[in-house]
C-alpha cells in the first residue's frame, strides 16, 4: 500500500472515530509525513471546502474520480472508505498480475538477451569457423541462421507494437477519444477487455444509485451530468442521447457494443424485474471472479509456451551450429 492510500485509510478511520477533518489531518501527518497535508491544512484555514481540499491535491486519479461521485451520496468518511475500497481492489489485482507476470517476463528477457548474444557474438564466430574449414552451409542451415538474425527484431517489433497499442488506448481513454476506442472494439482481445472495463465501471456507479430508488433513465441522466471527467462519459453520452431520442433502454442494450454479454444478461433481468436489485451486485462479484480465472488461464498457457519457444530456440542452435562443428572435428 503506497503512502497516499495509507493516508486515506487512516483519514477515514479517524473521521469515523469522531475526529474533525483538521484533527484527522494533523494526526495523519504525524504518522507519515506528506507535504500535501501541510497544504491541505493551510487551505482549510483559508476556508476552502473539504471536498475541494481533497480533490485539488496529488491523490491517485482513480480515487478522485470515484470520490467525486461518492461524496454526493455519502458522508465524508464513508465516501473515502467506499472509494478507497475500489482503489485498493484494483491495486490488489494489479499487484497479483505483476507478481504472476514477473517470471514469464524474466524468461522473455532471457530469450531476447540470448538471441542478441547469438547474433552479435556466436554467429560471427561460427561463420568464421565455417569459412576457415571451408564448410558449405546447407539450405536448412542458412534458413536457421536467417531465423537467428531476425529473432531479436521480431521480439523488438512485438514489444513495440504491444506497448504502442496499450499506450494509445490509455490516452484514448484519458482523452475520451471515442473514435479510437471504437477502433479498438474491432480487435477481439481489446474488445473483450474494454467491454469488461466499461461494464464493471458502469455497474459500480449504477448499483450505488440504485439504492436511492431511482429509475434507470434518471440514473443514466444523473451519471451523464456528473461524470464529465470520467472515461465512462463516452458510454453515458451515447446512452443518454439515444434515450432522449425516444429509444427504449432494452433496444439500446441489444446492440450496444460497450457492454459485455454477461452484464447485458444481468441488466436485462433487472429491467424485467426491478425488484431484483441484487442482479447488478451479482454481476460485480462474478466479474471479479471471472478476472481471476482469466489471469490464471492466461498464465497457464503463457509460461509453457515461453518454455517451449526457448526449448525450440536452443535445439535449433544445437542442430544448426553444434552438430555441423562436431562433424567437422570428427572428420579431422
Amino acid at each position: 500500500m503506497n503512502k497516499e492510500y495509507l493516508f486515506l485509510k487512516n483519514l477515514y478511520t479517524l473521521l469515523n472515530a469522531g475526529y474533525t477533518f483538521e484533527e484527522a489531518l494533523m494526526i495523519c501527518q504525524r504518522i507519515f509525513y506528506l507535504p500535501m497535508i501541510d497544504d491541505m491544512l493551510e487551505e482549510l484555514k483559508k476556508g476552502e471546502a473539504i471536498d475541494n481540499v481533497l480533490m485539488s491535491h496529488s491523490l491517485p486519479t482513480l480515487f478522485k474520480e470515484y470520490f467525486y461521485f461518492f461524496k454526493n451520496k455519502n458522508c465524508l468518511s464513508e465516501a473515502i472508505e467506499k472509494t478507497l475500497h475500489i482503489c485498493m481492489m484494483r491495486q490488489d489485482y494489479q499487484n497479483q498480475l505483476k507478481s504472476k507476470l514477473t517470471y514469464p517476463l524474466i524468461l522473455m528477457t532471457f530469450l531476447f538477451l540470448f538471441s542478441i548474444f547469438v547474433v552479435v557474438i556466436l554467429l560471427p564466430n561460427v561463420n568464421q569457423l565455417f569459412d576457415s574449414f571451408q564448410i558449405q552451409k546447407s539450405f536448412m542451415i542458412q534458413v536457421m541462421f536467417t531465423f537467428f538474425y531476425l529473432m531479436p527484431f521480431f521480439i523488438m517489433i512485438a514489444v513495440f507494437l504491444i506497448s504502442f497499442l496499450l499506450i494509445r488506448l490509455y490516452y484514448a481513454l484519458k482523452k475520451k477519444s471515442y473514435l479510437i476506442i471504437e477502433w479498438y472494439l474491432h480487435l477481439p482481445v481489446f474488445k473483450v477487455c474494454l467491454q469488461k472495463y466499461f461494464s464493471l465501471k458502469f455497474a459500480i456507479y449504477y448499483h450505488e444509485l440504485l439504492q436511492e430508488e431511482i429509475d434507470s433513465a434518471t440514473i443514466i441522466q444523473l451519471l451523464n451530468d456528473q461524470m464529465t471527467e470520467s472515461d465512462l462519459k463516452i458510454v453515458l453520452y451515447e446512452m443518454y442521447n439515444r434515450l432522449h431520442e425516444g429509444e427504449a433502454l432494452e433496444d439500446i442494450l441489444n446492440d450496444f457494443e460497450y457492454f459485455d454479454p454477461l452484464f447485458l444478461s444481468f441488466f436485462q433481468m433487472y429491467i424485467k424485474n426491478p425488484i431484483q436489485k441484487q442482479s447488478i451486485s451479482h454481476y460485480i462479484e462474478l466479474t471479479y471472479q471471472q478476472i481471476d480465472v482469466w489471469i490464471s488461464q492466461f498464465l497457464k498457457y503463457l509460461v509453457p509456451s515461453i518454455y517451449g519457444f526457448v526449448a525450440i530456440f536452443v535445439i535449433t542452435i544445437y542442430v544448426s551450429i553444434i552438430i555441423p562443428m562436431m562433424n567437422v572435428i570428427s572428420d579431422i
